[in-house]
């Protein structure tokens, strides 16, 4: 379609279709009042796009509305990166709360109040759902040792010492809309390349950071609290550019070792090809490729190594160890084994003795047969053959910790939309490898088959996005967030002897009741074993259940329902359902993912009366696959329809 430039009262616009990409603000003339200017440098860069602008309206004194600009791409927004300084400041009295709901829903032990203008030491923060932030303190609050919180965003912002730059002229902002929309009094002009120190900030909405001036005021109201749009600006100290804090993943080196450009043994490179690397240095990393035969190939944040132009290098894991919070604790003498079995009936190399109190720093870990846990070694391997992978009976073991990765599981393409990627250009693409593995920050649930991922520590492609949609069929996601430790009851055994309670569900006609089958006739021809009192948890002595926010609820519902019977069919015993359908405020309340794929109403958690959840979990892993998510804790087994492969192990496993 092209480009074309519109002029307006009160800017210049380089338009696409009806909204603008770039915006050139006028402002009042300093010696003609009647007179506006502009600075149209920026315009050189219109004319030297492939799609250059061929035409100009004029829209002058007509009325009508300022053009809307063109809302940007995912991942788009990570133009301006201001890092904090290890400090948030509270900025509203309020309370830190171990679950992001409502304070009035929790008890006096489950929240602290923190006055205005408090400072508290911040180890990390991260976007904790529903408006909220989940952070950790340096320091515990409260009267426990608790300091991971979650505190509501608008009532918190992140000290900074750092100074921004404008780098084009724009509008400083009361508020984060299009400056088109606001009054005179709202906004004020500021040229390209004026800078200001900044006390503190808050990422906000439509691609805008809330910014507090250190030393300076600005506007009629002399105000220090604006709004700045992100690609209008850049966050430096001392003339140079600051990077954000990394939060991602970080390889240690634990012996002397060599690192090289090429997957070969170091001794046959020349120089220029390797690297010698000390014990105990700390790289931060975008991800690492498990190359096998102890082998990764790691992309690094900056090229910090050898000549300081390469990022790709070929490690030796043997040598390094991902440095993970995760960690494994042998509360008793305790056996690690290559199966899930009874330690006498593993050979001696298939097994190692592991002394008590010994700790070990974990990738991840999943659930396994027989009580056990998979666990996957960070900063070592164990026995003849050197292994980091080994199975932990549960009872004897306490894991504390999660995180979230994302694997690869084929070549593929990340996107900025869900769209072919032929039919993206090569800015909003990025060819991503089989075996590549990348820690999460969040993503949203699957729309069009893809999967909208924000990567922790990862900035990929030519424009460093950290926010990609991933195609379903070729990602695995290992692992949940901190956190999710689940407390929801199973519904109350229904009366006998009648259908229950009449319910009626959103977009579809009829009436339905509590008691009733979800499905009359199985795909096995028998009477269905579940009940929509089940889904809905329906308490039929109060009146009382979750009600389905829309019909994709329903639709969830009958999608795992059928799931269900296969697994009641598979083992000939009762299931029992702990956890189905959550609302919104149920699933905050119980303290459910925010993602959670029981708000959709196609999750479950349940147990098989007889079997341990960790069997359970190790006989449906295979025969699930890539249909959804798989999970187990000690007291029960959850799955899903999400459409892609999820595994993780609940927090809390290990001794009761």
């Amino acid at each position: 379609m092209g480009t074309w430039v519109k002029q307006t009262d009160q800017a210049i616009y380089l338009m696409s279709g009806n909204t603008y990409l770039e915006v050139i603000p006028k402002r009042p003339s300093t010696t003609n009042p009647k007179e506006q200017v502009a600075n149209v440098s920026a315009m050189k860069g219109w004319f030297a796009r492939g799609d250059r602008p061929r035409g100009m309206t004029f829209a002058i004194g007509t009325g009508d509305p300022e053009p809307l600009p063109t809302p940007p791409p995912p991942g788009a927004g990570d133009g301006l990166l201001i890092p904090d300084n290890n400090q948030i400041i509270v900025t509203s009295d309020t309370f830190f709360k171990i679950r992001p709901v409502q304070s009035s829903g929790l008890t006096s032990s489950e929240k602290v109040w923190v006055r205005r203008g408090t400072q508290l030491a911040l180890r990390y923060y991260a976007d904790g759902g529903s408006d909220h932030w989940r952070v950790e303190l340096a320091d515990p609050l409260g009267d426990g040792n608790r300091t991971l919180w979650y505190v509501y965003n608008l009532h918190a912002r992140l000290g900074t010492e750092a100074t921004l730059t404008v780098t084009r002229d724009t509008l400083f902002k009361r508020e984060p809309k299009p400056s088109t929309s606001l009054p005179n009094s709202a906004k004020v002009f500021v040229s390209e390349a004026q800078t200001f120190r900044l006390k503190s900030f808050r990422p906000a909405a439509d691609n805008h950071t809330l910014i507090e001036l250190a030393d300076t005021t600005l506007g009629p109201s002399n105000e220090t609290l604006w709004y700045v749009y992100n690609l209008h600006a850049s966050a430096s100290t001392g003339g140079g550019t600051i990077p954000r804090p990394h939060d991602g993943l970080q390889v240690q080196t634990v012996r002397d070792t060599v690192f090289t450009l090429r997957p070969e043994a170091p001794e046959t490179l020349p120089e220029s090809q390797k690297v010698a690397v000390p014990r105990g240095q700390v790289l931060n990393i975008q991800y690492y490729i498990d190359q096998g035969s102890d082998r990764w190939l790691i992309d690094l944040v900056r090229p910090e190594l050898g000549d300081g132009r390469a990022t790709q290098w070929y490690i030796n894991t043997q040598d390094t160890k991902l440095i993970s919070a995760i960690t494994l604790t042998a509360v008793t003498n305790t056996v690690f084994k290559a199966e899930p079995i009874a330690s006498s009936s593993l050979a001696p190399e298939d097994k190692v003795d592991i002394p008590a109190n010994t700790q070990f720093s974990l990738i991840g870990h999943l659930p396994a047969a027989g009580n056990h846990a998979k666990v996957r070694l960070a900063d070592t391997t164990l026995g003849e053959d050197e292994i980091d992978t080994w199975y932990a009976y549960n009872p004897h073991v306490r894991i504390v910790g999660q995180r979230q990765l994302l694997q690869v599981r084929g070549d593929t393409i990340f996107k900025t939309s869900p769209a072919l990627s032929s039919e993206l250009p090569e800015t909003d693409k990025v060819l991503v490898k089989s075996n590549t593995v990348l820690e999460i920050s969040s993503y949203s649930q699957p729309e069009k088959n893809h999967v909208r991922v924000a990567f922790k520590g990862a900035f990929l492609g030519s424009q460093r996005r950290n926010t990609w949609f991933c195609y379903v069929p070729d990602i695995y996601i290992i692992g949940t967030e901190i956190g999710n430790n689940p407390t929801d009851q199973g519904p109350p055994p229904p009366p006998s002897g009648s259908r229950g309670m009449a319910l009626q569900f959103p977009g579809f006609s009829g009436t339905y009741y509590s008691n009733d089958p979800i499905y009359w006739t199985t795909q096995y021809g028998d009477r269905g074993n579940f009940t929509w009192g089940e889904a809905l948890h329906v308490n039929t002595s109060t009146g009382q259940y979750r009600r389905p926010a829309n019909a994709e609820v329903i639709y969830g519902i009958l999608r795992i329902a059928k799931a269900l019977e296969d697994i009641r069919k598979r083992y000939g015993r009762p299931v029992i359902i702990t956890s189905w359908y959550r609302d919104p405020a149920t699933n905050a309340a119980v303290g459910g993912a925010s993602q959670s794929r029981h708000l959709l109403g196609d999750g479950v958690d349940f147990v098989v009366s007889g079997r341990h959840p960790y069997d359970v979990y190790a006989d449906l892993d295979r025969w699930w696959g890539n249909q959804g998510g798989l999970a187990s804790s000690r007291s029960f087994t959850h799955i899903d329809a999400r459409g892609y492969r999820a595994r993780w192990n609940y927090d809390g496993t290990g001794p009761a």
